[in-house]
């Protein structure tokens, strides 16, 4: 007996759930707005009907000719609802071969549709059992006298078969509403919108389907046809939802699922050579990295300095010059966003993403990517010592070193030159900020560059120098002895 109260009671809470779900769900906001639109149209046409039948004194029909107009009402209204079933059907079936198989579950979530069968199903039946009730031989007129009545307000048999009339008028007029929604429908724009609503956190950690791919199936498809509009609507449409739904508590699962789709979005894009799409996934990455870093999700914003570095190498290798700088240009924005927010961790990650993706470009042989990455290190590492990230900062000091011996040993002396300066750059700011360890280990490393390639370190150094102010002496100075320690130490290891 109590498991059966317990078993009644859980039914009853998973009833109450789904209702409040659907409830608050976007499925219910668009069944409001159609019953609105097919309610408001219904008062209309019905209002409209018995202000001319009033005016022209049209309430008199001959039996004959009502069997005559209601017979013909409900063939035209069965032949109408039935060639307009089959195309919205053929519709279906062709917007799924265009995007996605599961494009069918938004025609079937539609409200439309099923209101519109509705309308004609009362409609027609209506029409049946009114044409069913009509008495009077030829020459007689429909009964007038009054079959109910509410108040002042009395309904004759004769209303009730104009009234058949009108909800046949109402039908035709309700396709207009209904093929203009269906058309719109058909539009990549609206099919992502719909899509992007199903987008939860529950469904992307417990969901069997994943609510993204269908959004990434329309993405694939038109970067396959060049289209970067349609690219651009679905990378950002999901882009903004899971903005949206990402908090603390699942952060790595979300982000690690959300970007390894743009991943792979990327990746075909860079295959394809659409370097349009590229940036555009490089844009959406950067964006994602930067709000998570606003909402101060430490794991989120280093996965997508991962991602991006990742994509921004694949871009490389294939020659997409600009889709390159690009993911430079916005590893550098998410590095300094999550130092700004404190997010060391984060930091920490961007700039071994940069060491990674640096190292790429000049085994490569890309002068100016590598130069562009070790300004962008610099940058980074600057903003980490202004907030006394001590390991981060450190990290930056590793990449520059790991991406100038790749510089040295490719002979870029250009981009070698830029990676001096900016370890010069960083261990200066790193004395100035008393990062003792900091400043040491980028000491180490700019002397492990002098030993590689000795006159590029020395010119680039003395370039640096005729270029600071005078309040900045001082920490170059310190940086600078601590750089002559390291380069005697390891000239003395190299002689023995």
């Amino acid at each position: 007996m109590q498991d059966r109260k317990e078993h009644s009671i859980g039914f009853v809470k998973n009833i109450k759930n789904t209702l409040h779900d659907w409830w608050m769900s976007y499925d219910r906001k668009l069944w409001t707005a159609c019953i609105f639109v097919y309610g408001s149209l219904l008062l209309l046409v019905v209002s409209v009907g018995v202000i001319l039948f009033t005016h022209f004194n049209l309430f008199h029909t001959e039996p004959t000719s009502a069997r005559y107009m209601l017979s013909a009402l409900v063939q035209s209204q069965a032949a109408i609802v039935a060639i307009v079933i089959s195309l919205t059907l053929i519709a279906v079936q062709l917007t799924a071969s265009a995007y996605s198989p599961r494009v069918i579950d938004i025609f079937k979530k539609n409200p439309d549709m099923w209101l519109l069968l509705g309308c004609y199903g009362v409609s027609i039946f209506y029409g049946f059992i009114v044409l069913k009730l009509v008495e009077g031989a030829g020459g007689e007129a429909v009964s007038q006298s009054v079959i109910w009545s509410i108040g002042r307000f009395s309904v004759s048999f004769e209303f009730y078969v104009s009234l058949a009339y009108w909800l046949g008028v109402f039908t035709f007029v309700a396709l207009f509403p209904y093929m203009l929604n269906i058309i719109g429908l058909l539009k990549s724009g609206n099919i992502i919108k719909r899509l992007a609503t199903e987008i939860s956190k529950d469904k992307i950690l417990n969901s069997e389907e994943d609510p993204i791919q269908p959004i990434m199936d329309i993405v694939h498809g038109s970067i396959m046809k060049y289209d970067i509009a349609t690219t651009r609507v679905g990378l950002k449409a999901v882009t903004d939802r899971v903005i949206k739904i990402i908090n603390s508590d699942d952060e790595e699962e979300i982000s690690g699922h959300f970007c390894k789709h743009l991943e792979r979005v990327g990746k075909l894009a860079v295959s394809r050579m659409d370097e349009e799409s590229t940036k555009e996934v490089i844009g959406q990455l950067d964006f994602f990295g930067e709000s998570t870093a606003e909402k101060g999700l430490q794991c989120a914003t280093a996965q997508t300095a991962e991602f991006l570095s990742a994509i921004g190498v694949t871009a490389a290798d294939k020659g997409l010059v600009v889709a390159t700088w690009r993911a430079v240009e916005f590893l550098e924005a998410v590095g300094k966003a999550a130092a700004d927010k404190g997010l060391e961790k984060a930091t920490w990650h961007v700039a071994l993403s940069l060491g990674v993706f640096g190292r790429s470009t000049a085994e490569k042989g890309l002068v100016g990517a590598t130069r562009q990455i070790a300004w962008t290190l610099e940058a980074v590492g600057r903003t980490a010592a202004g907030k006394r990230f001590e390991s981060a900062t450190k990290k930056v000091a590793i990449s520059l070193g790991d991406v100038g011996k790749a510089a040295a040993e490719k002979g870029l002396e250009s981009a070698t030159q830029r990676v001096v300066e900016s370890l010069v750059a960083l261990g200066r700011t790193a004395a100035d900020k008393r990062l003792k360890d900091v400043a040491r280990e980028a000491a180490m490393y700019l002397a492990k560059l002098a030993i590689l390639s000795e006159e590029i370190v020395k010119t680039a150094i003395q370039d640096y120098e005729s270029r600071l102010e005078e309040h900045d002496r001082e920490s170059f100075q310190k940086f600078m002895k601590l750089y002559e320690q390291e380069l005697e130490k390891l000239r003395v290891k190299r002689r023995t």
